[in-house]
């Protein structure tokens, strides 16, 4: 770490004068290189800090999420104090980040409701969320067909499964004109314990969901149980084979006779119906709550005046009263609906960002997304 050169206050330098006592803390406070470092050696309470937070970090080291959030917290928290109450506050933030919270006990939640007068939801442009990359994609070109296929937590560990790669075939069912796409291309499997991405599957005819329109990928064929990947493929003329994959074993995946099969990700988990076509009229986001069976009562989350917006691939998380979605209008980036505090927030600005997809860090709220050839995290901020 770099000594800083900037003035500091008369707190901060008094805690980092000699003493006669050196207190324990994570690191050789022998070889303190900084006046933060050596006011964390000088300071008790600090030291005690320390050592907390890395009681916590060293079983998580392991994982590049983990690893990242401590490498921003260091760089971009904890080492532009330039006070011990700063410190403190910092330590404060980040044991609370990497402390999973508590157990909430089940008591029923109360009904969520729409807004008064339905005004439209509070826009945030600059939710503050952590963002970084964890791999990047191989195959990845101009015209190439990208998307989350599925993500889920294994013993503590984030594990993602892509598909990369580029449409194969095209039928229109009619009358009602779903269009029903297969692509050729290659599945990979990111572990967050382990570098880089690892191909389950080249060279195949993947079919995982239904159909990929303006928006919605219609039901999904693909998707992990219990720590395996199940998906399909084609194989001669209209035949298709289920195959399963153990997460983690990169081995070749086998025939099953398992089928996964389940709802639209804009329908699954859905804490309230979206009512509007977003194929047709992109201009509002409207939400009806079932059970007050009146389609005259909605959310509307954005005003029917905004310009702009073309919503796709949106999914809930099956945790919290929360809708995502990217969007590759004038308003690109990917978004967050909140039901609960009735607000629209810009989690991810980056306007290449597309296929967010939830996830959880020790029961934090986080999403995984493609940006260009990454895949990349972001988390909530706070504990």
């Amino acid at each position: 770490m770099k000594a800083f050169t900037r003035l500091l206050p008369i707190a901060l330098l008094a805690a980092c004068l000699p003493g006669h006592t050196t207190f324990a803390a994570s690191f050789d406070c022998s070889k303190a290189g900084t006046l933060v470092e050596t006011a964390i050696c000088n300071t008790p309470t600090l030291s005690t800090k320390d050592e907390q937070l890395s009681e916590l970090y060293l079983p998580l080291k392991h994982q590049k999420i983990y690893r990242e959030l401590q490498r921003q917290w260091l760089r971009e928290v904890r080492n532009h104090c330039d006070s011990t109450a700063c410190i403190e506050s910092a330590y404060d933030q980040q044991i609370a980040r990497l402390t999973p919270p508590p157990e909430r006990p089940r008591v029923a939640a109360p009904p969520l409701t729409p807004t008064p007068g339905q005004e439209p939801y509070r826009r945030i442009e600059d939710a503050p969320w952590q963002r970084f990359a964890l791999a990047t994609i191989p195959e990845i070109k101009t015209n190439a067909y990208a998307r989350v296929v599925d993500v889920t937590t294994v013993d503590g560990v984030l594990n993602v499964v892509i598909f990369v790669g580029e449409q194969a075939d095209l039928t229109v069912s009619s009358p009602s004109s779903v269009y029903e796409r297969r692509y050729f291309g290659s599945l990979y499997e990111y572990s967050d314990a382990r570098p880089g991405l690892h191909p389950i599957a080249r060279d195949i005819r993947f079919s995982g969901w239904g159909r990929t329109g303006a928006n919605d990928q219609g039901e999904r064929y693909a998707g992990i149980i219990d720590g395996v990947f199940y998906y399909r493929q084609r194989m001669r003329g209209e035949a298709e084979q289920s195959m399963a994959y153990t997460l983690g074993s990169r081995t070749v995946p086998q025939p099953s006779t398992q089928l996964y099969a389940t709802e639209s990700s804009s329908k699954r988990f859905s804490k309230a119906i979206i009512a509007s076509d977003l194929n047709v009229d992109n201009t509002g986001l409207l939400l009806i709550y079932p059970f007050l069976q009146d389609d005259n009562v909605y959310d509307r989350v954005m005003s029917s005046d905004d310009k702009g917006w073309s919503l796709m691939n949106p999914i809930w998380s099956p945790t919290r009263p929360v809708l995502y979605f990217d969007n590759n209008g004038d308003f690109a980036c990917v978004w967050r609906v909140d039901l609960e505090n009735k607000t629209l927030e810009k989690i991810v600005p980056e306007h290449e960002a597309v296929a967010a997809f939830p996830a959880d860090a020790l029961g934090h709220e986080a999403v995984v997304y493609l940006e260009a050839n990454q895949l990349k995290f972001a988390i909530a901020p706070g504990p």
